[in-house]
């Protein structure tokens, strides 16, 4: 893991939780970046990996009260923090971006991060379990989490393809 994710963990000081959240995320996108084949796409993996492990920085104790959603408030973070490659993976992670044109996924790193973010909560889960997790904490996106599971699923399906493993077998790939 990036010993730069741990200073930021510190530094903003993540609760338990939100810090065992990002340390999954972040090793499925080091499971998925590893394990894709050689004709996939060139991506920043480095970018990737970071952007995995701070996606949620917004999240922050330290930004309470901000009303704006932790994941626009997450790229602001990285961007004032030098990430600059990071900060599109952070605005566009949340389940309910893809119903949005202007924060959607559009490159393969950031469905990456995207996907990540889908299939990790306190531990590795499937994309529906995780989506309905969330809708259970955040009441006020259920409907918008509802809509974005067909679309995020397709995301899913690109990002395994590139991959040398499927989803199913994600949970035994982190053992």
């Amino acid at each position: 893991m990036s010993t730069k994710a741990e200073g930021f963990f510190d530094r903003y000081r993540y609760p338990d939780w939100l810090e065992t959240h990002s340390r999954v995320v972040g090793a499925i996108a080091e499971a998925l970046v590893g394990a894709r084949r050689r004709d996939a796409p060139k991506i920043d993996a480095e970018a990737v990996v970071i952007a995995a492990y701070l996606h949620d920085v917004g999240r922050s104790p330290l930004l309470a009260g901000d009303p704006r959603d932790h994941n626009i408030l997450s790229g602001l973070v990285l961007a004032a923090e030098g990430q600059g490659a990071c900060v599109e993976l952070a605005r566009r992670h949340a389940i309910y971006t893809l119903l949005d044109p202007d924060l959607a996924p559009r490159t393969a790193e950031e469905k990456l991060v995207y996907v990540a973010d889908r299939r990790g909560g306190q531990s590795v889960e499937r994309l529906e379990e995780r989506a309905m997790d969330t809708a259970k904490r955040n009441p006020k996106y259920a409907a918008e989490i509802a809509r974005a599971i067909p679309l995020a699923k397709a995301i899913e399906r690109e990002v395994f393809a590139d991959v040398s493993f499927g989803p199913d077998e994600l949970a035994e790939k982190m053992r």
